[in-house]
C-alpha cells in the first residue's frame, strides 16, 4: 500500500474512532458536561489527538451529528437525483435512511438534537454550517427536478421542507414506537416502495394523479 493511501486510511480510522467515542460520551453526559478529556479517554487517545482533528468541543459535537445523520452516501445520492433514475435513487435514499434507524446508535440522535436547541451558539453553528447548506443543495435538486417536466414544483423552498420534514418525522416516529411499531413487521422493501410512491405521486398513488404544469397554470 502506498504511503499516502496508508496515511489516509489511518486518518479515517482515527476520525471514526473519535466520533464513535464522542457520540457515546455526549449521549451519556450531555453536551454541557462532556469534556474533550472524557472523549479522549473513551477513544483511548491523547487529548491533543482529538484537537488535531477537531479544534473545539462544539465542532466535534456537530461533526458527530453530521457523520451519523447527514452522511456522505446520502449526499452523493442526492446529487444524483436530477440526472439519474429518479425512482431508483429515491429508493436508495430511503434505504440509506432506514439503515440509519437500524444502526444501534440512532436512539441517541434525538437526545443530541435536543442538545443543539439548548446552546444558542451551537444552534447557530449547526444552522450556518450544516442545515442551511443542506437546504440550499436540496432546493437546487428540486428546482432541477421541476425542470424535467415530470413534476410540478411551484416553490422548491417549500417542497424541500415538506419532504424533509415528512422523512424526518417518519423516522422519528419509528424510533419512538420502538419494537411495537407495525413497521418492524412490514418488509423493508414494501415500506420503501410506499414512501417512494408517496414522494413521487402523493395521495393519488399513481402518476395520473399529478397535475401537469399546464393544468396548474390554467387555474
Amino acid at each position: 500500500m502506498a504511503r499516502e493511501a496508508r496515511k489516509e486510511m489511518i486518518t479515517r480510522k482515527r476520525e471514526s474512532q473519535i466520533l464513535e467515542a464522542a457520540l457515546a460520551v455526549f449521549s451519556e453526559k450531555g453536551y454541557g458536561v462532556a469534556t474533550i478529556p472524557n472523549i479522549a479517554e473513551k477513544a483511548g487517545l491523547a487529548v491533543g489527538s482529538i484537537y488535531n482533528y477537531y479544534p473545539s468541543k462544539r465542532e466535534l459535537f456537530l461533526a458527530v451529528i453530521k457523520h451519523f445523520i447527514i452522511n456522505a452516501p446520502l449526499l452523493d445520492l442526492i446529487d444524483e437525483l436530477p440526472k439519474g433514475d429518479i425512482d431508483g435513487i429515491f429508493s436508495q435514499i430511503m434505504h440509506n435512511r432506514l439503515n440509519l434507524i437500524d444502526n444501534t446508535n440512532i436512539s441517541r440522535i434525538p437526545f443530541l438534537m435536543a442538545e443543539i436547541q439548548r446552546d444558542p451558539e451551537l444552534k447557530e453553528m449547526w444552522a450556518k454550517e450544516f442545515l442551511q447548506p443542506f437546504f440550499t443543495k436540496m432546493v437546487k435538486v428540486y428546482r432541477n427536478l421541476g425542470e424535467t417536466g415530470r413534476f410540478t414544483i411551484s416553490n422548491p423552498e417549500i417542497t424541500t421542507r415538506i419532504i424533509g420534514g415528512m422523512i424526518v418525522g417518519f423516522l422519528m416516529l419509528r424510533i419512538m414506537e420502538g419494537e411495537n411499531s407495525p413497521l418492524y413487521r412490514i418488509p423493508k422493501e414494501e415500506i420503501i416502495k410506499s414512501i417512494g410512491r408517496f414522494l413521487m405521486f402523493g395521495l393519488a398513488g399513481h402518476e395520473s394523479g399529478n397535475k401537469t404544469r399546464s393544468d396548474v397554470n390554467e387555474r
